[in-house]
């Protein structure tokens, strides 16, 4: 490799070997840890973007922090099913959650909800050992449960489009008139939000562009401006784990794949500057990291755009996800600059509880990611085992309907994943 990118590499190296150098005392477990989902990031999407400077502060995760490559589950599955994989290190015939949609008992098709979960999520397993937490966002987390903190769900971001009623939108209930005035729908952005996305001052017909499709990043950048305005609320109340979640550039990636290779068209430079808006957003998140945080940050699955299946026909949906998404840590404890090698999904929930200085479940099917730690934080914490974090009682129900199931329906066939 040359060029920025390169030194970015070079210089975390350089930094590695600054550390070595420096001595003392036992290192402390880190006293908080932020997470940050990012749908569909790819570093082969965002290299030509490091190299060009437009990513600073994923740039300086590289640099500063520990960094690789993830990988995800083959054959490839729908988003829903990876980060209930992400959240639990169980495999998804263990944790129940299978897809998008659902059968209820009387052969309706309903989107998955957070009931038929049946195994903990690190935000259970946390909040029973006394830990406060606060999740925002994260895929199928609705209907809110009780957690020790705050649990905002998914589909908060479905409520903003129009008043309806849906109950269980957050945990404690209570929870929603607090953050009420946070959220924004595509109703509330105005061009001036997405210029630096979309390209607003374009003649959308001569240009041949579709009004949904500005009205599409309107949408899309609302929701990830409500997880962001929330999480950083949220953050303010003093939780030890503060989890946030993004899809906007996965949705991007399938709307706009297509332009990327459209040199001069409009809409070319649409996912690249989504990706620069996220690198902010990270800043924001990397900014409440101290001596005492760690910050874990990574992709479900990488993005490579449509493909051709054996008969020639164009695979879209999840066929245009990559092998392999991004994983990055930063801060206590990490060895700066190193490499993470051999990375899957089912190592956050292990990596997570490691950085609480909890033990790993045996029966979690994943491990902790220690090449991103200090040599001397290893042996200070070395890796400790339980047989399982399953006890008492889980209620697991069928599939829940709401008002917002054609909304999402909608969303999921404009994205290619159902019919």
């Amino acid at each position: 490799m040359t060029s920025r990118f390169a030194r970015l590499l070079t210089l975390g190296c350089v930094t590695v070997t600054l550390a070595a150098l420096a001595c003392g005392s036992k290192p402390d477990l880190p006293e908080r840890v932020i997470f940050v989902g990012i749908d569909a990031a790819d570093w082969d999407v965002m290299r030509p973007l490091l190299e060009e400077g437009r990513l600073p502060h994923f740039a300086k995760l590289l640099s500063q922090g520990a960094t690789g490559r993830i990988e995800t589950f083959i054959p490839l599955r729908k988003s829903p099913v990876l980060w209930t994989s992400i959240a639990t290190s169980k495999l998804p015939d263990e944790h129940g959650i299978g897809g998008y949609i659902a059968s209820t008992a009387s052969g309706e098709a309903v989107p998955y909800t957070g009931n038929t979960r049946r195994v903990k999520a690190i935000w259970n397993i946390l909040s029973e050992r006394g830990y406060r937490v606060a999740i925002v966002g994260w895929m199928v987390t609705w209907p809110a449960e009780e957690v020790n903190g705050y649990l905002v769900s998914d589909y908060i971001q479905y409520e903003t489009e129009k008043r309806i009623e849906l109950d269980r939108q957050t945990y404690p209930d209570n929870l929603f008139e607090e953050i009420d005035r946070l959220r924004v729908t595509k109703f509330d952005v105005t061009d001036r939000d997405i210029e630096s996305i979309f390209p607003v001052d374009v003649d959308l017909q001569e240009a041949g562009i579709a009004p949904w499709q500005k009205d599409y990043v309107k949408m899309i950048w609302a929701t990830d401006e409500t997880y962001r305005r929330i999480a950083l609320y949220l953050n303010e109340k003093g939780v030890d784990f503060l989890a946030v979640y993004f899809n906007g550039i996965d949705s991007m990636g399938h709307a706009f794949w297509d332009f990327r290779k459209k040199e001069g068209h409009p809409l070319q430079h649409v996912i690249d500057n989504y990706y620069v808006w996220i690198d902010g957003v990270l800043g924001q998140f990397m900014d409440l990291v101290d001596s005492k945080t760690l910050l874990i940050t990574c992709s479900d699955h990488g993005f490579h755009g449509p493909r051709r299946g054996p008969d020639g026909g164009l695979l879209v949906g999840v066929y245009m996800h990559g092998r392999y998404g991004i994983v990055g840590l930063m801060g206590h404890g990490v060895r700066p600059g190193s490499h993470i090698v051999g990375a899957g999904i089912l190592d956050i929930t292990p990596t997570l509880l490691y950085a609480f200085g909890l033990p790993i479940a045996q029966d979690m099917k994943g491990k902790v990611l220690t090449d991103a730690f200090q040599s001397d934080y290893l042996r200070a914490h070395p890796v400790t085992f339980i047989e399982t974090y399953e006890t008492g009682e889980r209620v697991v129900g069928e599939p829940l309907k709401s008002p917002v199931d054609e909304k999402i329906k909608e969303r999921l066939r404009a994205l290619g994943y159902i019919q």
